[in-house]
Formats: structure tokens, C-alpha cells, sequence
């Protein structure tokens, strides 16, 4: 799959190639944990690295998930970016969905419409695998994601919800 969905590991101009990571290729897992912990760290992260207990489990853990689907973006020949996603289901519209759980630019390659490629060729991916539509969630104080969805056609679905959690 490519930035433009055309055909797979077919680079475009922008050259950012995007494509299904490979967890059992040791250099992918260490990609996938490197810009993860990356994610992590940022101000729109968590503010703190990965444990190293997490570090060591991500990737062993998304390959015993039948529904995890894992991108990395590259551009001219560097990991740029990375999205965890899960496929689920809507049950008000009766089809599969992708979910973006996790989706991250490197701090040195934003603003150069690497993030614009990846979220295209991740739904023209979604697309062909049958979704009937991408979600996500974003941070209400991360203003430059919220541009970025937005101009890829994404909107607020369920205004005045609040994503919560209970840690077990």
C-alpha cells in the first residue's frame, strides 16, 4: 500500500511509502517500539517514555491480537511514523471498522504531509478490507491533530461523549 493507495511498495513522489509492519522482522518490532516510546515521550503523548515493561511487551502482545493492524510510514528510506489499529465492528451500521488507536508522526518529519499520506493510505487500506469507516480519538488540547483530521474528512461523531477508562 502506498501514500495514494496505489499499487503496494510503489513510491509516489512525496516519497513517504506506507505499509503493513512485519512484528516477527526484529527490525520492524524495534521501529514500532522506538516511535512508540517517541509517542510516549511527547507533550501530546503521555509526557514519559514506555516502561521498559511495555517496551518488552507491545510487540509480543499485538501479534497474539488477531485484530491488530500496524503501519509504519517511511520517507526516503527513514521510519517516520507508526499506527496501532483494530479492526472492530459497528453495530449501527452492521460492518467492520478500523480503529487508529495509536497514530504518530517523528517530531523531526511533521509538517511535511507525512501524516496527510499516512492516514490516506491507511484508509484506502481500511477501504479495501471492507470498513465501512475509520475512527479515532485526539486529545481536545492537540490542535495541530485536530487540523490535520479535518482536513482528511474526519469529524467529531459523538459530540459531547468523553472517552473514559477504569485501569485494572
Amino acid at each position: 500500500m502506498t501514500a495514494a493507495g496505489s499499487q503496494p511498495h510503489h513510491r509516489q513522489p512525496s516519497t513517504t511509502l506506507v505499509r503493513t509492519a512485519n512484528l516477527r522482522s526484529r527490525i520492524d518490532a524495534e521501529t514500532l517500539v522506538r516511535l512508540l516510546d517517541e509517542y510516549a515521550a511527547d507533550a501530546m503523548g503521555r509526557g514519559q517514555p514506555l516502561s521498559a515493561a511495555a517496551r518488552q511487551r507491545i510487540v509480543p502482545n499485538l501479534l497474539e491480537l488477531p485484530s491488530a493492524r500496524v503501519y509504519l510510514a517511511e520517507t526516503e528510506g527513514q521510519a517516520t511514523g507508526a499506527a496501532v489499529c483494530f479492526l472492530q465492528y459497528s453495530t449501527f451500521g452492521a460492518f467492520p471498522l478500523l480503529n487508529i488507536h495509536d497514530f504518530m508522526v517523528t517530531a523531526s518529519a511533521r509538517g511535511r504531509g507525512i501524516g496527510r499520506a499516512f492516514l490516506e493510505a491507511i484508509c484506502q487500506d481500511a477501504k479495501s478490507r471492507g470498513c465501512g469507516k475509520v475512527t479515532l480519538e485526539v486529545r481536545e488540547d492537540n490542535i495541530v491533530a485536530q487540523r490535520l483530521y479535518r482536513t482528511e474528512a474526519f469529524e467529531e461523531c459523538a459530540p459531547h461523549m468523553l472517552f473514559w477508562q477504569r485501569l485494572l
